[in-house]
């Protein structure tokens, strides 16, 4: 029976750090994003909270070990992990007002919320070797069994919160769950305490006590939270690649991913372009006002598809999105459906557009974020297929989350010199410009590229959104010529992006 038990410790131990692993990519990315760097973050300080917890564990075993000191190495780390989801979302926003640098801030808050409880759960596998050890001769064999065991936990962790929890009871209830878990098997463990002595029984009880008090004094004081909550929430899940919440006030319905906006929708008119860069993204169109057939790649909640729909019902309509969870709450608050030439697929859009044998007349992508995209579809690669499935005078639409000039652009100006190496001619659009922003401000930059060799005259191109109307464009004219870059924007700083080298989260934040 202890021999199971510690295996079987071993084996949730590894488990629990590794799911605690994973769910806290979306502990960090409402605040920090999901970009390479919260990766490195939370790989990094497991990583380390491993090492210090294999030492310490090696050198506590040294001295009398017993089960109480195990039970110990699963309390302290359980009601930490429980009080979590009660803590993080302040510690989040403060680092986040801080703000010690894209690099350091995920770091920063890694170490606090994963290393002291990854440190007591690595010391459980040497621990355990210690304790199930009965001679010398079996050390190895021990050794060799708790720590495949454990590994073996790891690897179902990572799996089962990665394939099948976080979109089925989201993170908090998940992280909740984790630090119950290593209570329960304290509590399991406790009968063999028994056998090691009165004072160490005394000073096990103490701290589960004290743990139980803390979490309930917490979860007391912490369930009012949500009264607080200024919008009314919809809805609010995690789905395979994002948390999803959608929001309503009087006027409008918003969809967010974790903390960035991604939608908005006029309850009185659901087909009306809300977002301002929705209107610039309707200037492909103007390059390709006979359109019979567009790919958009991010259907958000549905808006600028509703509205081409709408305003040009002969045009099929392709849609590809990653995350069937989006589509699925797209049409369930935001009024999107399919049919009447609208086809949605849940899939990767380069995925998507390998295998089509169609060729569109204007592809838009509208799948990046400020803090991190899809480094798969800005590579010259992937232009270079978008390219090829085109019609003759197709044209490709880029919705860009960053500056244009200064340390901001970087990922633009990178974009641009990938899309320059392909197609003859581009046009960039400032979004916020018409509001007085400097080319340095972070906002959403339109870029066209199109197939013809003639280039288009920006006075030329506000004539022709201004006479297309049907609130598709900017309402000014004016804010057409004022948010187009004109001339070429210097990118010797940046590279042409490659499936083999995209350094994107660099670029994004330099």
């Amino acid at each position: 029976m202890v021999r199971l038990l510690l295996n079987i410790i071993v084996f949730i131990g590894g488990a629990v750090l590794m799911s605690l692993e994973i769910v806290g990519s979306r502990v960090l990315a409402p605040y920090f994003g999901n970009s390479i760097f919260v990766w490195g973050s939370l790989i990094s300080v497991v990583l380390a909270a491993l090492s210090v917890g294999y030492y310490w564990g090696g050198r506590m075993s040294e001295h009398n070990p017993s089960f109480a000191k195990l039970l110990l190495l699963l309390v302290v780390p359980g009601a930490m992990i429980f009080v979590l989801p009660f803590l993080y979302p302040t510690v989040n926003l403060w680092v986040a007002e801080a703000d010690f640098g894209a690099r350091a801030n995920p770091l920063i808050v890694s170490a606090i919320y994963f290393l002291v409880p990854g440190i007591f759960l690595g010391a459980i596998s040497p621990y355990a070797i210690r304790l199930g050890a009965t001679t010398l001769s079996t050390v190895g064999s021990t050794a060799g069994t708790l720590y495949a065991l454990s590994t073996c936990g790891s690897i179902f962790g990572t799996l089962f919160t990665a394939f099948y929890l976080i979109p089925a009871i989201g993170v908090a209830n998940i992280i909740h769950a984790l630090g119950i878990t290593l209570l329960l098997l304290a509590l399991v463990m406790w009968p063999l305490t028994r056998a090691h002595g009165a004072k160490v029984r005394a000073r096990a009880g103490a701290v589960t006590k004290a743990a139980v008090v803390i979490l309930l004094t917490l979860f007391s004081i912490t369930l009012p939270l949500s009264a607080w909550s200024v919008y009314r929430t919809l809805y609010d899940k995690d789905s395979f690649y994002h948390r999803i919440r959608v929001n309503q006030d009087d006027e409008a319905r918003y969809m967010y991913f974790d903390q960035t906006l991604q939608s908005a929708m006029n309850l009185n008119d659901p087909t009306t372009l809300r977002l301002t860069y929705s209107r610039y993204v309707s200037l492909g169109m103007v390059f390709r006002p006979d359109a019979k057939r567009a790919l958009i790649v991010g259907l958000g909640g549905g808006s600028i598809p509703k509205k081409w729909q709408k305003e040009f019902p002969a045009m099929e309509m392709d849609v590809a999105e990653i995350d069937a969870e989006v589509i699925q709450v797209a049409k369930k608050y935001f009024s999107f459906s399919e049919g009447k030439g609208m086809n949605v697929h849940s899939q990767d859009g380069r995925l998507f557009l390998t295998r089509t044998s169609h060729r569109y007349d204007v592809i838009l992508l509208d799948a990046y974020f400020k803090d991190a995209i899809p480094f798969h579809l800005n590579t010259r690669e992937f232009f270079t297929m978008a390219n090829q499935k085109l019609t003759a005078n197709g044209v490709v639409v880029i919705n860009i989350i960053g500056a244009v000039t200064g340390p901001g652009g970087k990922i633009t100006r990178s974009v641009a010199k990938t899309l320059r190496g392909i197609f003859p001619q581009i046009y960039m659009f400032a979004v916020r410009r018409p509001d007085n922003a400097s080319l340095d401000t972070i906002q959403n930059v339109i870029i066209v590229a199109t197939k013809e060799p003639q280039r288009m005259a920006i006075g030329d191109i506000a004539k022709r959104a201004v006479n297309l109307g049907r609130e598709l464009f900017p309402r000014s004219a004016n804010d057409i010529a004022v948010a187009f870059v004109d001339g070429k924007v210097a990118d010797d700083d940046v590279p042409v992006l490659t499936d083999d080298y995209a350094p994107t989260d660099k670029l994004l934040h330099p």
